[in-house]
């Protein structure tokens, strides 16, 4: 904030506590109580005894010990209004000829006003300004001395302009109008009085006096106000001028408007926030009488604009100029004070001001502001964004949301309001995520409208061009058009890429996926007046237009909204893969409705992509680019926040269209999809085009690595019961697709599925299979009676909560079960339980088979191919309070490797249980073993503990030999990777 304050003396102002039950107007201790001119001062007393049909004692408050008469409102409190008489007679002079407008005061009565013809007795005021003068004789205008007034006042048409929004009288039948009689065609009263220098207002009350000093001369401590030292281009400018005399009516808000260009002019009320905008000769320039109405270097704005200012409209002015008496202005900045009697001024109103930067200004160059003398300079500037997503120590898994955080001033283009990057608005720049190799407009050209949805007979050309390069918008500029309708545009794809390379076309061998179109045309909806899209079609036509060929992609009926994500159909792929590659492609997008171009505040951005996910010839396929509209965290914070989570893909749901569907790639709450591990320099990067000091662009990145995780499988007792229930937990935050709901993975129930009774799908994918005796518990059927498996229990694999990566699912242990060919009936005592998780993507990214089985203890290992071992170790990585390690521990932290090892040979065994770490050299760190004997039918705990010292990649090695010296592996070693974070 940039504050410009003049000296002052300090000065002793009186406390409201010394005055609890009256309020002056004009009582500030900003402005040290000084009023000025012709300002209006309104006095109320609030008592106690607020009744309004009894006949009530009118208080008694004088204005340097005479009179002013109060009179009682319908809310019960007192009211009376004041103002100097000679400048009230100047402002009303100078509004003479423009009833209510300007600084009308009315008409004037003398104070020897019979009290019979206003109903009260005004003797002690020099005279009285009321409304009109309808039904009376004597009243003056202006300059003219006060005479008394006769006759009986009418209802008046209001010329008062000074105070517009009057308590409304209190008109109870049981006494007089107002307590005192007043006629409410006086009403409202303005009392006038000759003063300088000091005022004093008194409220005689019983008990004491309570008063209020005022000082009746300029206005101390005016200041001049921005809201910001540098603004971007496109900005808005927030001035505020701290100045009471400015507020001449105390019940409502006041507006001034200036000329800064020539003539200067300086108009009251010329555009009202609260009663009748000035029209015709009622603009008056107040500039030449400023010094008559005791203003001095105040009430006169001046401004260069330089090659940096932008004099613009809002809600309240309406127009960039005016004419008065056959002069035009067309500089006009308009001021308005922030609510009734406070004498702060400012530029806008709801945030949008009168003042602004030019889209194109120079940097560090400016303009500046001139009032009372205090001159300030608005300066356009820029400074670098910085981008960040999550925290750098923790890891980023599915079903987790990360926080895109960007600073960048350039984006804050309104300090008073809350500001968002809507892809649809042209100077927003957005941070944007780019996999693999989509297609954009980043290329596009050549856009045409066309008024008839048939054809492409009369195209009306619009300039077009991609400025961000990272977001690969095209914004579409129609402003310098003719008026016109259209219902349809034509661009010129430009692409390089061939369609070819980016879709997949699921009849080849080897391929499957889905193929999309992601687009955006809110900007058309908000300027251009295409306010439905239900019945909107997208084309393709290749080698120009109409071209040799042409495939819609996009059926009327398909998309409901101005943004979305679409999937396009098998059908139209390989239409599109029939034609020669070489052929220039170009998009036509009809609305199949009527939109306008005329008079545009804006260019039009908008995005036509076109997305493929899935594998093509045995390779994952993942082409998608995703815009991050995110919102400032407050105002003029210029930081700008949102939320990223990923998705990643199974092998029950790798070319699931349903998967797709829940991507979100517009907004402020991003979801992407992974296909593979995006690690190291594959790592996802949100980049922002941003500008640097000198004038140089430059894309500022962020990348957050997305690791694919082993998943675990463990079985919750170390021996079953006939009837007991089994749980089966598996741990894999890969399966976790959706950050904010609970995840469920249901059973197989299909004879003719190889995934039948399994966790799995009818296309024969497998997720998780139980085992009983060595084989799949399955179902069969025996001399015609069906006898379950697996899915008839129910078994179903449920997130343990949102975000989790925990599943489990339970089922009670049967007393028969089919045999492996399915032919009897057999007991499963004396056999094994064993759970196989399928893991599509372990840490590694390779799919393996992980077991968990049941003799008497529990066991737990990973292999290709499912074998039995005599001896078998369930091993668990967990931290120094031996919770499980979840997520990448840090430098110092204290990681144990510890592992259940459970003998089924006939006799005891030697072991030597082996942790080895290596670095990313293959170096090994850490080497340690335990020498141990383990009896038959038993199990041995050990437990290896590691501290690291570096940060860095790890890779650790768990091995189980007959011994040291021997070298004879019992059991397969296990492998991990570890990242440690500093």
């Amino acid at each position: 904030m940039l504050l410009i304050l003049p000296n002052t003396s300090p000065v002793n102002v009186k406390a409201f506590s010394d005055h609890p039950n009256l309020i002056v107007s004009a009582e500030n201790s900003v402005f040290v109580n000084h009023f000025f001119g012709p300002m209006v001062v309104e006095v109320i007393v609030r008592d106690d005894n607020r009744q309004l049909d009894q006949a009530q004692g009118e208080p008694i408050v004088t204005v340097n010990g005479r009179n002013l008469r109060m009179i009682q409102s319908s809310d019960g409190n007192w009211y009376a209004f004041f103002a100097n008489v000679d400048k009230a007679k100047q402002a009303d002079q100078i509004a003479i000829s423009v009833p209510g407008q300007s600084l009308d005061f009315g008409v004037f009565c003398s104070g020897s006003t019979p009290s019979t013809i206003l109903g009260a007795d005004f003797s002690q005021t020099d005279g009285v300004a009321i409304p009109d003068s309808a039904g009376l004789s004597g009243t003056t205008q202006g300059a003219a001395s006060l005479t008394p007034c006769s006759g009986t006042p009418l209802p008046p048409t209001n010329q008062n302009n000074v105070v517009r929004y009057t308590p409304s009288l209190n008109t109870n039948a049981n006494v007089p109008v107002g307590q005192i009689g007043i006629n409410q065609n006086a009403w409202p009263l303005i009392q006038l009085f000759s003063f300088s220098n000091s005022v004093n207002v008194g409220y005689n009350r019983a008990g004491g006096t309570q008063s209020v000093d005022l000082t009746y001369f300029d206005i101390p401590n005016i200041t001049l106000q921005l809201d910001r030292t540098k603004y971007p281009s496109g900005s808005e400018v927030l001035a505020t001028i701290n100045d009471n005399q400015l507020d001449i009516d105390p019940t409502s808000p006041d507006s001034w408007t200036f000329n800064v260009g020539s003539p200067e002019a300086t108009f009251y009320q010329a555009f009202a926030e609260a009663g009748t905008s000035a029209s015709g000769s009622g603009f008056i320039n107040l500039l030449p009488s400023l010094s008559s109405l005791g203003f001095h270097d105040n009430g006169h704005l001046k401004m260069d604009l330089g090659d940096v200012v932008n004099l613009k409209t809002n809600s309240l002015q309406t127009s960039t100029s005016i004419t008065a008496n056959s002069i035009t202005y067309n500089k006009l900045v308009t001021f308005v004070e922030t609510g009734p009697n406070t004498g702060i001024f400012e530029s806008s109103l709801n945030s949008i001001s009168t003042i602004g930067i030019l889209p194109n200004a120079p940097r560090s160059n400016s303009g500046s502001i001139n009032y009372n003398l205090q001159g300030v300079s608005i300066v356009s500037g820029v400074s670098t964004a910085s981008l960040s997503v999550g925290n750098t120590q923790s890891q980023f898994n599915p079903g987790q949301k990360k926080t895109i955080t960007l600073v960048d001033n350039v984006q804050n283009l309104n300090s008073g309001l809350i500001d968002q990057l809507d892809v649809f608005r042209s100077s927003a720049v957005i941070p944007t995520l780019k996999i693999g190799n989509p297609i954009t407009l980043g290329s596009a050209s050549d856009v045409n409208f066309y008024v008839n949805p048939v054809g492409f007979t009369s195209p009306i050309f619009a300039s077009s061009s991609v400025p961000d390069i990272n977001s690969e918008r095209l914004i579409i500029d129609t402003r310098s058009q003719p008026a016109t309708s259209f219902t349809k545009i034509t661009l010129n794809l430009g692409t390089v890429l061939s369609l070819k390379d980016l879709f997949i076309d699921t009849s080849q061998p080897n391929s499957g996926g889905t193929n999309w179109v992601n687009y955006d045309f809110r900007s058309f909806q908000k300027q251009l007046g295409i306010n439905s899209f239900s019945d909107t079609s997208m084309t393709l036509h290749f080698g120009g237009l109409p071209g040799t060929s042409s495939v819609q992609i996009i059926a009327p009926g398909t998309i409901i909204s101005g943004n979305g994500f679409v999937q396009i159909s098998d059908t139209a792929i390989a239409s599109i893969e029939s034609v020669p590659s070489t052929l220039s492609v170009f998009v036509e997008i009809n609305f199949g409705t009527s939109g306008n171009i005329s008079n545009e505040n804006d260019s039009q951005p908008i995005v036509f992509d076109l997305f493929s996910f899935g594998s093509k010839d045995n390779q994952n396929i993942n082409n998608a680019v995703y815009r991050a509209e995110l919102q400032e965290t407050s105002s003029n914070s210029g930081i700008f926040s949102g939320t990223m989570e990923y998705a990643i893909t199974n092998q029950l749901n790798q070319f699931d269209p349903n998967l797709i569907k829940n991507l979100r790639t517009f907004g402020s709450n991003i979801k992407f999809l992974v296909n593979e591990e995006l690690t190291d320099n594959k790592s996802p990067k949100f980049s922002i085009l941003s500008s640097q000091v000198g004038g140089q662009e430059t894309i500022v990145t962020a990348m957050k690595a997305v690791p694919t995780h082993t998943g675990t499988v463990t079985l919750d007792s170390p021996s079953y019961r006939l009837g007991q229930t089994v749980t089966i937990t598996v741990y894999d935050p890969d399966l976790n697709t959706e950050a904010d709901t609970i995840q469920s993975y249901t059973t197989v129930n299909d004879q003719g599925s190889p995934a039948d009774d399994t966790i799995g799908d009818n296309s024969g994918n497998i997720l998780l299979e139980v085992w009983i005796k060595g084989f799949r518990f399955h179902h069969c059927t025996i001399n015609g009676v069906p006898y379950g498996g697996l899915a008839a229990t129910g078994f179903t694999l449920t997130e343990t909560a949102p975000g989790s990566g925990t599943f489990k699912g339970s089922f009670k242990m049967p007393t028969q079960i089919c045999s492996e060919d399915g032919t009897s009936l057999i007991s499963p005592i004396g056999g094994s339980v064993e759970a196989w998780y399928h893991d599509f993507m372990d840490e590694k990214g390779s799919s393996v088979i992980i077991g968990s089985k049941v003799f008497t203890a529990s066991s737990s290992y990973t292999t290709n191919n499912p074998t039995q071992y005599r001896l078998v170790k369930l091993t668990q990585i967990s931290d120094d309070s031996g919770r499980p390690l979840l997520q990448s521990p840090l430098v110092g932290q204290t990681i144990n490797f510890k592992t259940l090892i459970t003998n089924y040979n006939i006799k005891s065994q030697t072991l030597s249980y082996i942790v080895q770490v290596k670095d990313n050299q293959n170096k090994i760190v850490f080497l340690k073993w335990l020498d141990d004997n383990i009896q038959s039918s038993s199990t041995n705990s050990e437990t290896i503990s590691w501290k690291p010292t570096m940060s860095g990649n790890y890779h650790v090695e768990i091995f189980l030999w007959e011994g040291m010296n021997s070298l004879i592996p019992l059991t397969e070693e296990q492998e991990y990777a570890l990242q440690i974070l500093s």
